[in-house]
């Protein structure tokens, strides 16, 4: 992969790279992603098999988030977990939408601004593991505390979801 896409992918197409709040922005660029894997639902039988399409989907970003964000920090932006980096943003806010499964326009936009919100409040403070987690090396700290983040978002999303749907 060459650096210009590492870091195309890293500052999920430039969105890290914006002045002013760009976690929020990259948990923005994770938007159309969700959109594009509730359009693709259709195509699957039934929402067992279409969850574990998106467990593996979640897995293999997982792990091109790390090797995306390993490189970002030691060869592009030459420091430990650069704010440009928000591909780890993108991860959690999609890991913050496992097992959801909206059904039209209403539910979608709420679960999307539902997990937005989760997301970025449990991103922002870090609070148990998560803060924890962000001290690992070589890309992996840059990813697993957003992805933590979207894991216990999620548990908050499918209690809500499990409620209110």
């Amino acid at each position: 992969m060459s650096k210009k896409t590492v870091r195309n992918l890293g500052t999920w197409f430039g969105l890290g790279d914006l002045p002013k709040a760009p976690g929020t922005f990259g948990t923005l660029g994770g938007i159309p992603v969700f959109i594009f894997l509730s359009f693709i639902r259709g195509f699957f039988p039934n929402n067992m098999v279409y969850n574990s399409f998106y467990f593996m989907f979640l897995m293999t970003f997982f792990a091109i988030s790390v090797y995306v964000s390993d490189i970002c920090e030691r060869e592009i932006f030459k420091k430990e977990d650069p704010q440009n980096v928000v591909i780890d943003e993108v991860l959690g806010y999609l890991t913050t939408l496992f097992l959801i499964n909206p059904v039209g326009v209403y539910q979608n936009m709420v679960a999307i601004v539902l997990a937005f919100v989760i997301f970025r409040i449990l991103d922002i403070t870090k609070i148990g593991p998560i803060d924890r987690a962000q001290h690992f090396e070589n890309g992996v700290g840059v990813v697993l505390d957003d992805f933590l983040a979207g894991v216990i978002g999620n548990f908050i999303m499918v209690c809500i979801w499990t409620i209110f749907f």
